[in-house]
């Protein structure tokens, strides 16, 4: 959709720039008919007809482009996610929520215990210090496509009282604080980033951050 998209804008700005060509010549024609003696009216008529003509064929264009442009526009708000990473210290969970009004494919995540990033969530757990009897429930974020008004848990932990005590040294702030970047796109390709914690939100598209080595892959 997006490269039909941009394609067509394209060829459109393409096709102006060929108009704006022959309106260049046509001019330039007209402009040695005047400095000539008017000797062949009949020509600085097709002149002039040359010079409306392109005239005209620019304009439509233009305009053309112009609606084009303001199609995607709408097209973007019709399909632009807005992802939150939140967390609750009464739930005890982490999740991410889309907010907006189209789905949100997540292309990378970094997750980091205590500031340094980690792979899987095994090594969550190994860096934690979680033993067997400590459990927590882990969901695959990595490359999840969230549709608008959906609630993602990452991770939370079992009802027991073990493994919710344990599960507190991972929240913001805390012993082993648990904290992610998402790195997400748009059907149409337009790009954001996602921090825990980060309030508010920027409307311009955003590079990804995460480097291969950081890349979480669960």
């Amino acid at each position: 959709m997006s490269e039909s998209g941009t394609g067509n804008i394209e060829e459109r700005i393409a096709r102006l720039e060929q108009q704006d060509q022959r309106l260049t010549r046509a001019l330039e024609l007209l402009a040695r008919h005047e400095a000539a003696p008017a000797a062949k009216a009949g020509r600085d008529w097709d002149a002039y007809a040359a010079v409306i003509a392109s005239f005209i064929g620019i304009l439509a264009l233009a305009i053309s482009g112009y609606t084009a442009h303001v199609q995607r526009q709408q097209l973007r708000a019709q399909v632009w996610p807005y992802l939150q990473l939140e967390f609750s210290n009464v739930h005890l969970s982490f999740s991410a929520v889309n907010q907006g009004t189209g789905p949100a494919s997540i292309t990378a995540v970094r997750v980091t215990v205590d500031g340094a990033p980690v792979g899987t969530w095994s090594d969550v757990k190994k860096v934690a210090g979680f033993t067997d009897k400590e459990r927590v429930v882990f969901s695959t974020l990595s490359k999840a496509v969230l549709s608008t008004g959906t609630v993602f848990t990452i991770a939370k932990p079992d009802d027991d009282e073990q493994s919710q005590a344990k599960f507190k040294e991972l929240l913001p702030g805390k012993k082993h604080a648990l904290s992610f970047t998402v790195c997400y796109c748009s059907v149409l390709e337009d790009c954001w980033v996602a921090y825990l914690g980060k309030p508010g939100y920027d409307d311009l598209p955003e590079t990804c951050p995460i480097t291969a080595t950081e890349t979480f892959r669960d």
